[in-house]
């Protein structure tokens, strides 16, 4: 009898997708995670000669902005569970960046215990830029972060809240050409929990034992000159394990219906506006 091969566990799945999106994740020319790593430096208030680690790192959007504002007296670890992302984040250190940084292949939740080893004291900062959504036990996860920082430390989370008005026409139009549940196709990656609310986010941070929570949004805008060129950011995102799941022969029309449903979201200009707000939340040991 043949036996089907199980599933990958989802860390697995995600570090395998990220792993597929690392060669053009931030190459396609939308500033949206950039920008959202920069806010999040900001917004934790990294200052020089502070340690900081970036749990779930990617490619760098807010580790190399940490390390610029830590500088050559702080240090800055990465920890990533896509080896593809992490290699992005040594190959752009080696080239740019003059000062080393620690960086480490692992999942965040289960991580090797050398990856998370805080320096004598505890980090001055934890950053988790845009990971809340696929954190398996995120109760758990922001214990163990809250037990990395010195006292007086901080935890920076970031995440996105839902799609801008009009664009969820574009989930609806695509919907029948995936096999995943109308949930898994709106976030994107099966097994990827829906974006929480800002105070949801405070009660887990203060369940994990931290003192007090300052929470914050930003409005941040990008535009897609046409449909080819959202197209190729899809593929750069974790989205594309929505456009992975669409059988092959089916993919052209799943791209033409998604194109159809772009069509009255252009500009006079035929570019495609794309405004997504960012949260943020400033978690007090």
């Amino acid at each position: 009898m043949h036996r089907p091969t199980p599933a990958p566990p989802d860390g697995d799945r995600i570090a395998g997708l990220f792993d597929r999106a690392a060669a053009s994740y931030d190459r396609v020319g939308i500033d949206l995670f950039p920008a959202a790593g920069r806010l999040l430096v900001a917004h934790a208030r990294i200052g020089a000669g502070e340690h900081v680690l970036d749990a779930g790192c990617g490619t760098g959007a807010s580790l190399f902005p940490a390390a610029r504002a830590a500088g050559p007296p702080g240090s800055v670890t990465g920890i990533d569970a896509s080896p593809e992302m992490i290699e992005r984040v040594r190959q752009q250190a080696a080239e740019e960046w003059p000062h080393p940084l620690r960086t480490y292949v692992g999942d965040l939740e289960d991580p090797d215990p050398e990856a998370l080893r805080p320096p004598p004291g505890g980090y001055d900062a934890v950053l988790a830029g845009m990971v809340l959504s696929f954190l398996r036990r995120p109760d758990r996860t922001l214990r163990g972060f809250h037990s990395a920082l010195r006292p007086g430390g901080r935890l920076a989370l970031s995440w996105w809240g839902p799609e801008p008005p009009g664009w969820d026409g574009v989930v609806e139009a695509t919907r029948p050409f995936g096999p995943g549940t109308p949930e898994e196709i709106e976030r994107g990656v099966p097994g990827q929990r829906r974006p929480p609310t800002p105070e949801s986010v405070r009660e887990l941070a203060l369940a994990a034992g931290f003192a007090r929570v300052e929470l914050y949004q930003e409005r941040l805008a990008a535009s897609f000159r046409d449909a080819d060129h959202w197209w190729a950011w899809m593929w750069s995102t974790a989205a594309r394990a929505f456009w992975e799941s669409v059988p092959r022969d089916r993919l052209p029309a799943a791209r033409a219906a998604a194109e159809d449903a772009l069509a009255p979201l252009r500009a006079p200009d035929g570019t495609l506006p794309y405004v997504l707000t960012a949260h943020f939340a400033v978690c007090h040991r």
